[in-house]
This record gives C-alpha cells, structure tokens and sequence, in this order.
C-alpha cells in the first residue's frame, strides 16, 4: 500500500491552472454555477458530449476536473495509491459544518474513526432498531390523514428526524424539541449553499454556523450520559468505543461523529422517499406492486430478516430511485500530488468531480435512462452489472457509506407501511413533472404536496 500522504496537504492552496486541458470553464467568477445547480445532468451532458470523459470547467465557483463515466468513479473511490483527499474535495462547501466528521477525514485517520462506527450498524444493532422505528412510523402515518393541505417532504422529515432520534440517540423526543433540532439541521444545511462564506452577522454563513454550533452542544452533552449507561442506541455505541491505547474517545469526536451521520442518514434517506413518494404517485402501476407485495409479509411489516429476498420489487424501486436521483449527485476529491489520467496531466491539488448523476443516466449503459423502470435491476436485466461502478450512489472504496444497509433499512420499513395504509397521488394537474431541487439533496420544489387515500 502507499504511504500515507503528508499532512501539508491540506494547508496547500486550490490548483486552478487547469488550462492545458480540454474544456471551458465557463462565465467569469461563476463559470457554469447556476446552470448547474438547476440542471446538473444537462451540464455535464453538454460537456461530455463536447469534451469527453476528461475535461475542466468552473462549477460551484470552483475550477475542477470533470470526470465522467463508471471507470472514473472507480478510480477516484477506490483510490488505490492514495492519491485522492476526500477531505480537501469537500472542505470549501462542507469543511466548517462537518469539521471531524468521517468525511472529512482521509487514508489512516479515516481507517482509524470508522472503526468507531463499526459496532452500531452490527446485525445484533440493525435488529433491535427495526423494532424500536415501527412504533414511531404507525404514529405518524396515523396524523397523515388528518392533514388536508399535505405536503410529504416536511411530513417525511419529520418523521425521519424522530427516528433518528430514538435509533441514534435514544431519546423518545417531543415536538418542540424536535422541532428545535430539526431547524439546526436546515440553518446548517441551508449554510452550505451560502455565496459568501463568511461566519459574520446577517449572513446565511452565520446561520448556518450557528446551527452547526447548536448540534455540537446537543450532542456533546449528550455523550456523558450514554457513556454510563446500557443503551442500544448508536450514540451509546459510539460513546464506548476506545481507541488503540484504550483510551475513550473524546464527546467532541463523538459529537462531530454524530452530527455527521445523523444528518447523512436523516437527509439522504428523506430525500430518497420522497423521490420515492413523487416517482410512485405518476406510476400507480408500481405503487399497487409495492403494496402487494408489502401485504404478503407474514408479520404485517417489515421483520429484519425481510430486507433482502422477500421484497424483490422494494428493492428494486429503491436502487432505481437512487439511480435517477442519487443522495449525493457529486463526489467530490481533491490531488495530494501530481497524477496523470488518461494521458492528461493533473497536478497537485487539483479539484475533481465524478458524478454518480451523470453516470446513472448515460446512454451507452442504460435503456431508456431518464425513464422510472425498477425492472433493470431484476434478475434477467441487471442493466447496473455492465460495470461494477455504473451504479454507485453509496460512493465506493474505503468512503464508501458505512450506514448504507441502515438506510435500506429504514427505506423499506417506511415504504413498507405508507403502501399498506395509503394510495397516493398528485394534489395537483400537472404536477409531473415538477421541478427538482437537487442541492444539496434532491427533492421536488414545492416539497410535493399529495392526496393520501386512507386504505380502511
């Protein structure tokens, strides 16, 4: 294995002559940011069609290298030669409000705080938390029907933040608090979208912060408590495990920990229900599909042991789903020494992206690749198997998300219940398709307001 790249790394400025490679970066200062931000496949198509598979480009007010194609996120996630920083990739848009999380580590460090994470996504763990969510789950789908003016992305959220709130924290919360927890998540999020990035009053950035600096109190002050005692929670996990000397690790490595996955598992798994929810109210066909097939299960609802073969269609839904609107559109890396790809010299401290967006609908692979068609990923088809990165919406690699069967989990015993206690469909004509948010996690902009039909 390589050695481990010197730390100096990150006090190094961004690249940014990237001239001698194929591509434009676009308008002064803000090159193709906004076009970007509203229609990131349609960029990317535009410059893959007119450059290839390796070019430059302005994006988010970064210059970078664009990489495009399953080979390249293979590349940059596996990253066999250690020549990649996660951490670096991510530090301008995320570095403040994730600081000490596990994306923004890298190489050792990163082995070194995953080991952390290990013993709460263990099948013992991943049990007991089916149980603890069904009760949280019938009691908010009971107040659906009660809403005649329902809108599903702020009603999933909700429900999603208490049972993370319950499965990572152990903490049975109430409205209020919820609510206060939940707005330090948005101020947060909303502040990594911030055109100047500046902890100053008035400013979103500051916002922001100051949301990032509410969660790291919550959580660090949590973390004594489940220190003492015989907890299930992923927060008890977390606050018992030692270092290679023995040694606890710190509340504020465990908060910084905490903030970070919880987020990614609450924000991501919202995201892709919602999509969920928006995909399956245009193709009532498929929701009927589901809902059979949720009916069969021997319990009334999803058992642990329920995952994988029992609900093929589920899954199937959930992989498509993920392929058309992947939690994370962009990986994001940056070089800690010079590299060539392809024949195209890359020097140090160069900005790359590799989109699992745009991998996800490229002609070449998929049938019909802007089309809902769950079928692909049956047996028989298996369109994602033409190459091993082609469907990669968990990333890859030593990165590669380490809650990612948690969120399958939590999806399907979501989807599950909605299927056998609703049919949904749009509040409104023409209402698909609407326009898609996708920054920082995909959703329909008017937050998809729906008719829920109780089923009796």
């Amino acid at each position: 294995m390589a050695a481990v790249p010197a730390n100096d790394y990150v006090t190094a400025k961004d690249n940014q002559d990237l001239d001698h490679l194929p591509g434009k970066y676009g308008k002064p200062f803000i090159g193709y940011t906004f076009p970007f931000l509203m229609r990131p496949y349609d960029v990317l198509d535009g410059i893959y069609k007119t450059y290839g598979p390796i070019s430059k480009a302005s994006l988010t007010f970064q210059r970078m290298v664009i990489c495009l194609g399953p080979e390249y996120i293979k590349l940059l996630t596996l990253d066999r030669d250690q020549v990649f920083s996660p951490k670096m990739g991510y530090d301008g848009p995320l570095g403040d409000f994730f600081d000490g999380g596990l994306l923004m580590r890298d190489f050792g460090e990163h082995k070194i705080h995953r080991r952390i994470m290990q013993s709460a996504f263990k099948t013992e763990a991943m049990r007991g938390y089916v149980d603890e969510m069904h009760p949280i789950i019938d009691n908010h789908l009971q107040r659906w029907s009660n809403d005649q003016n329902f809108h599903f992305y702020p009603n999933i959220k909700t429900l999603l933040l208490d049972l993370g709130s319950k499965v990572f924290l152990g903490l049975d919360m109430d409205g209020e608090e919820t609510k206060a927890l939940n707005q330090d998540f948005l101020d947060m999020m909303a502040g990594t979208l911030s055109l100047i990035r500046k902890d100053w009053p008035g400013l979103l950035y500051r916002k922001g912060m100051n949301g990032r600096r509410g969660l790291e109190k919550f959580f660090t002050e949590l973390v004594p408590g489940r220190r003492s005692n015989d907890g299930k929670d992923m927060a008890s996990y977390f606050s018992k495990e030692t270092d290679e000397d023995g040694n606890l690790f710190s509340e504020k490595v465990v908060a910084d920990h905490l903030i970070f996955l919880l987020l990614a598992a609450h924000d991501t798994t919202t995201s892709a229900l919602t999509m969920t929810a928006y995909l399956l109210a245009h193709d009532q066909e498929w929701q009927e599909k589901i809902r059979q097939e949720a009916l069969t299960l021997n319990s009334g609802q999803l058992s642990y042991d329920d995952l994988g073969s029992s609900v093929p269609n589920m899954q199937n839904v959930f992989h498509e789903t993920l392929r058309l609107y992947p939690p994370v559109p962009q990986f994001m890396r940056r070089t800690v020494k010079d590299i060539e790809i392809d024949g195209h010299h890359i020097p140090a401290h160069s900005m790359l992206q590799c989109s699992p967006l745009y991998t996800h609908r490229m002609e070449e692979y998929w049938t019909n690749p802007h089309g809902f068609d769950p079928d692909r990923f049956a047996a028989g088809r298996e369109e994602h198997k033409q190459h091993p990165f082609l469907w990669a919406p968990f990333g890859g690699g030593a990165h590669k998300c380490i809650g990612m069967h948690f969120a399958d989990m939590i999806y399907k015993s979501v989807l599950s219940k909605m299927v056998t206690n609703y049919r949904w469909s749009f509040a409104k004509e023409e209402q698909y398709p609407s326009k898609i948010q996708y920054f920082p996690f995909s959703k329909p902009i008017d937050d998809l307001p729906l008719k829920m039909e109780l089923i009796k």
